[in-house]
């Protein structure tokens, strides 16, 4: 991929990536991490690194308007963060010292439960009506 074609492509993945975040709270490794790795070409883990680099601007802004929104459990986020930030740090030393072909497998794996999930919450709902 050309240096202009990849810069676009990397700019309509972030317009998508943060749109989604701040819409629909995903867009990390749901969004960023497979278009990352599927059309720019990079690293799993290097496309992990950037995604949560990106959801860090994409948290704070959205957060910033929830919390003006008042839409926000200060009660429940106050005691996550401590343990989010611990956890963090375990996990991206883990992925940092896996193998990419195992890192890729773990992720795929955790995005089909989780569109399972979903899709199984949505017909739920939609038989509701």
């Amino acid at each position: 991929m050309s240096e202009i074609a990849s810069l676009i492509a990397t700019f309509i993945i972030g317009l998508i990536g943060g749109t989604a975040g701040g819409l629909l709270g995903i867009g990390g490794g749901t969004l960023y991490v497979p278009a990352l790795t599927l059309i720019i070409g990079i690293d799993q883990s290097i496309a992990q690194g950037i995604s949560l680099a990106a959801v860090i601007v994409t948290a704070i802004s959205a957060t910033s308007r929830n919390i003006s929104k008042e839409i926000i459990d200060k009660d429940i986020i106050i005691p996550i963060i401590p343990i989010v930030i611990i956890f963090a740090l375990i996990g991206a030393q883990i992925a940092g010292e896996l193998d990419q072909n195992k890192l890729r497998k773990i992720f795929g794996v955790i995005l089909i439960l989780v569109a399972s999930k979903n899709f199984i919450s949505y017909l739920s709902l939609y038989l509701k009506k």
